[in-house]
């Protein structure tokens, strides 16, 4: 999707450290799945947080409605858009640790756009999903492994 694109290309831009998670992620592996959503997991931190204002902004997006503390305790996400072209931005999510998924990931491209993007590793993406533990993640993780 063009909004996909144009969010990632933005990411890129402001040099956020971020990684690709869930249904995406999972057709970096194996074959993909339908999906209402683009899930990005970033690294919670201040500087992180600057990129990311300015990554909103530059989107359209209003980031001082974001209610940072809730968003980096892992209580909020940022849903940007409607599914099923959303873009969900996660500052923590299940089984795995910011470091880990950083130190693992896995660098690839959109499709014939070629934007560089990160994933994150095969590994830490099993285990987010056996700690979701939702059925589309076991099922997930079947073709995974």
């Amino acid at each position: 999707d063009k909004n996909f694109k144009e969010f990632l290309k933005l990411l890129n831009c402001h040099k956020v450290k971020y990684v690709i998670v869930g249904a995406y992620a999972l057709g970096c592996y194996t074959e993909p799945r339908y999906t209402n959503d683009l899930d990005i997991f970033v690294e919670a931190t201040t500087s992180n947080t600057a990129k990311m204002v300015r990554v909103l902004s530059d989107f359209g997006f209003d980031a001082s409605v974001v209610n940072w503390n809730n968003f980096f305790a892992g209580r909020e996400m940022i849903r940007l858009g409607y599914a099923p072209i959303r873009i969900d931005i996660l500052a923590s999510i299940s089984g795995v640790t910011w470091n880990e998924v950083w130190k693992n990931k896995t660098r690839g491209f959109v499709d014939e756009s070629k934007i560089p993007v990160y994933f994150i590793g095969k590994k830490q993406l099993i285990k987010n999903k056996k700690a979701a533990r939702r059925p589309k993640d076991l099922s997930d993780i079947k073709q995974l492994e």
